[in-house]
């Protein structure tokens, strides 16, 4: 794709994604279908999955979001447009924004400004998404109001780094060179972390941030994300770590992948609170990384957190239904 078309369609999304803000309920349908192919492919968490078709998009994900929070609002701080296996892609991690009025999807309305932590990623065919990934930190969303999981996360919650050098938000044509830099620097290290055999500053700056949902929190140095994460997913995950990318594309310092699963492995050790089970785990992730100069200084990493704790056998949402009606929300 040229860069002409990258820049092409991310003025789509985001003269999409504004026109959602401002739409009311009765339009949003409108404008929804505006940018969205009608039998579009769309993959999110839990308790959503897998929606085919434009119609049940809005039914499912955006009149409940918009009638929960009646003042959403999208933020990103990463936004980069690119290419993977013969398909056009934009990509944003970020948050919503808005005041909780209604309940939605079981968790109870807090009347607070809440923030809803997201990355997406879709790709897009004669100006109109034909598919789409999309992840939500909802145990975020439960912890706003006082829920807790029962456990301490191996690093901090709720912290979310922003980008560390300029802006992450792409508005202008990058340096190819700078592109390609920033493509074979976390390609090489995605595939050495998989062979387990490769130091992590060999591609990781020293003040880095790992930025990961609730469940398991950020790191805000390498030595912190050596301690308290790497070492938890070595001590309780193992085998060959498989999976596959189904995107995976830079643009610029910016770089983006996602897997459905991205991570295929056992837990056999203690991990995230719990006992092994001798499960075999499957991952939804996604990845946005910013480099500076020949090392990655940042990492925000979005993982459907709620479908790993279920594959463990821990239902987030009963867990929270038994907090609401302890709690008498």
């Amino acid at each position: 794709m040229s860069v002409h078309n990258a820049q092409r369609n991310r003025e789509t999304i985001r003269r999409y994604w504004s026109e959602l803000d401002a739409a009311s309920a009765e339009k949003l349908p409108e404008i929804v279908k505006t940018c969205t192919h009608k039998d579009i492919e769309w993959h999110g968490p839990q308790p959503f999955n897998d929606i085919r078709g434009v119609d049940g998009l809005i039914e499912k994900l955006w009149m409940p979001l918009r009638q929960s929070f009646p003042d959403l609002r999208r933020r990103y701080d990463v936004l980069l447009a690119g290419s993977f296996r013969d398909q056009h892609w934009v990509s944003a991690t970020g948050y919503f924004e808005g005041k909780f009025e209604n309940e939605w999807l079981g968790i109870a309305a807090t009347g607070d400004n809440t923030l809803i932590r997201y990355g997406e990623i879709v790709a897009l065919e004669q100006g109109k998404i034909v598919k789409s990934y999309f992840l939500l930190d909802l145990i975020d969303v439960m912890q706003q109001g006082g829920f807790h999981l029962g456990w301490d996360a191996p690093a901090i919650e709720g912290l979310r780094p922003a980008v560390k050098y300029g802006s992450g938000i792409l508005n202008s044509i990058q340096d190819p060179a700078e592109t390609r830099l920033t493509l074979r620097l976390v390609e090489s290290m995605l595939f050495g972390l998989v062979r387990k055999d490769q130091p992590m500053s060999l591609y990781w700056d020293e003040g880095m941030f790992w930025n990961s949902p609730s469940g398991v929190g950020t790191a805000r140095s390498l030595q912190e994300f050596l301690e308290r994460v790497h070492s938890e997913f070595l001590r309780g995950i193992s085998g060959a770590w498989g999976g596959s990318h189904n995107v995976r594309y830079a643009e610029g310092r910016f770089a983006v992948s996602s897997g459905w699963p991205s991570l295929v492995a056992v837990h056999d050790g203690f991990f995230l609170g719990q006992e092994p089970t001798g499960r075999t785990l499957r991952w939804r992730i996604m990845d946005f990384w910013e480099r500076k100069d020949d090392l990655l200084i940042s990492n925000w990493v979005h993982i459907d957190m709620i479908d790993v704790f279920m594959q463990m056998g821990i239902d987030v949402f009963e867990r929270y239904r038994d907090y609401r009606q302890e709690k008498r929300l």
